[in-house]
């Protein structure tokens, strides 16, 4: 079969599971039927989980995609959970009073968490962003650009560079609750979503600071955060220096979806010379997963520790996701046929394990054998969410849907 059939074949395949099994899924079971907005969790019998916290990271990432696919596919309804979506965010989980978004409210709207995250806040303006692309009106644009002047105003670091992590409500840095093993004042998973949510905004608005702010964070991904070796370093001190106890973490997932979205940000910034410089980073990014995280059957292990000597074997739903768009834009990077063997490797493996076709939607985590855990291991527990739900605080359609869709609007191009 020619390169062109084959291509077209696998849009197809990328398509009927974005339609039919992921975004399907959200609409049947993840929508309130006593109430305005979406469950906080799912159980794997398609049940709601009342005793669940709502997050706005959930709600940020059904909006992203569903405005996504609202905008790419009108008509099938994913307009309707987009603007249902966008009123949750800005109106339940929106700190009217001291600004900003709420990281966890009850499953009856009610504050249960006032902290505010740097990474929470960044996926909202992600998300509005994608809404605007869907919906290009004034006032949500004002909401965008007042947003982030905001959002920069009060989590940039004043005194180093990058970004600060966490806050109390009325915005006072608050160092006891970071997304960090061992509480370290800066990571890469803020940052990395922090490019994402920054890229996002200077695409629908060239503002001359979020093209300052952009600029530099990339500057802090190239020259701070990616090893030598290909891999992200995890956790940091003020001064970007990283953390004695992450020097030996490769987390494999964030490898390859940093890969892919530097090289989406590096063009949407549109510096020549960031360009040339980050290009060969990204390349060796993915190759160093390719190398040491990818297993024969396609699926992406979780991590290594101890410098290497010992691998996470376990394979989560959204490091196999990322592992499709992070090797599709190698083979568009570099026209080398081996990168498109591997997205086909990976997906036979997220066909065979991890999409259940039963139940709907994917698994959470299966272990290396491609079995799923359906309960939480006491000996390997998953980092946030929990293995016996289809949809959690951290379990959202955003890794796997936007992943369809970034592999449909790829081959597009590579077709034309």
């Amino acid at each position: 079969m020619g390169i062109q059939n084959e291509l077209k074949r696998y849009r197809e395949v990328f398509e009927h599971e974005l339609h039919n099994n992921i975004l399907a899924y959200w609409m049947k079971y993840g929508v309130e039927k006593d109430g305005d907005g979406f469950y906080p969790a799912v159980d794997l019998k398609n049940k709601p989980v009342f005793s669940a916290r709502k997050t706005s990271v959930l709600n940020a990432r059904i909006l992203w995609t569903f405005a996504a696919a609202g905008k790419k596919y009108p008509g099938r309804g994913y307009e309707e959970m987009a603007r249902k979506a966008y009123r949750v965010v800005t109106e339940d989980f929106a700190d009217l009073e001291h600004g900003g978004y709420f990281m966890e409210l009850s499953s009856s709207n009610e504050v249960v968490n006032d902290i505010k995250h740097t990474y929470a806040q960044a996926f909202v303006i992600y998300a509005l962003c994608k809404y605007y692309e869907f919906n290009p009106d004034g006032e949500i644009m004002e909401v965008i650009q007042a947003f982030f002047y905001f959002l920069d105003g009060k989590t940039k670091d004043p005194d180093h560079k990058g970004y600060l992590e966490s806050f109390r409500r009325d915005w006072k840095l608050y160092e006891e609750n970071r997304m960090a093993d061992n509480n370290e004042p800066k990571t890469m998973n803020t940052h990395l979503h922090l490019l994402e949510a920054y890229a996002a905004v200077y695409k629908v608005w060239k503002g001359d600071l979020i093209k300052q702010r952009l600029t530099e964070i990339m500057q802090i991904f190239m020259h701070d955060i990616i090893r030598e070796s290909g891999h992200l370093g995890i956790f940091f001190n003020n001064d970007f220096e990283e953390a004695e106890s992450s020097r030996g973490i490769c987390s494999f997932g964030h490898d390859i979806e940093a890969s892919w979205l530097i090289w989406e940000a590096a063009g949407i910034l549109g510096n020549p010379d960031i360009r040339d410089k980050v290009k060969p980073q990204c390349m060796k990014m993915a190759d160093a997963v390719l190398r040491v995280g990818v297993d024969r059957d396609g699926g992406l292990f979780l991590e290594s520790t101890r410098f290497g000597s010992h691998v996470r074997t376990n394979k989560h739903w959204w490091l196999q996701a990322e592992n499709l768009v992070g090797f599709m834009n190698m083979y568009q990077l570099t026209g080398d046929g081996a990168y498109w063997e591997t997205v086909k490797l990976c997906w036979d493996f997220i066909d065979n394990y991890v999409i259940d076709h039963k139940g709907g939607e994917w698994f959470t985590k299966v272990n290396r054998l491609g079995q799923p855990y359906l309960i939480e291991p006491a000996d390997d527990p998953s980092p946030y969410y929990k293995n016996d739900r289809k949809i959690d605080p951290w379990k959202c359609p955003y890794h796997n849907g936007r992943a369809m869709m970034e592999l449909i609007e790829r081959i597009d191009r590579l077709i034309k």
